[in-house]
């Protein structure tokens, strides 16, 4: 495991998440992909959402996918809360989804990133989360 200190993600929505989340983990997943493959790429997050379905056992999806338009192409974000003791899980989960992508769509780029909070995070560098 290990603790992502650099976020493409604005702070105010990573705030605004952990106000309305108890979990103590985050995955977040980000794609890119040329708009040329927009049909493509629909359809294999459909086939990887198939094959590989929620399990809300492991994970609740916080934001299933949002999609927005760049100037190299269409940028895809996911974000999943994970349930304590289920981080692995949901690692393989999400990178079982992630490898249909990326064998259904051309030119992709795509990132797996764990977020912890604080009292989570603290103790992977040996201190102690403050009380808030």
């Amino acid at each position: 495991m290990f603790l992502i200190l650099e976020t493409r993600i604005p702070f105010k929505v990573l705030y605004i998440i952990k106000k309305e989340v108890n979990y103590m983990v985050l995955i977040i997943t980000q794609t890119w992909y040329p708009a040329s493959q927009a049909e493509k790429a629909g359809k294999a997050y459909l086939e990887a959402m198939k094959k590989f379905p929620a399990d809300r056992s492991v994970s609740k999806p916080i934001l299933l996918s949002g999609v927005k338009l760049e100037k190299e192409g269409l940028h895809a974000i996911a974000i999943s809360s994970v349930k304590e003791g289920k981080v692995k899980e949901a690692m393989d989960l999400t990178s079982k989804r992630l490898l249909v992508l990326a064998e259904g769509v051309e030119d992709i780029k795509m990132s797996m990133d764990i977020y912890y909070d604080l009292p989570e995070a603290m103790p992977l560098v040996g201190l102690s989360a403050p009380d808030v």
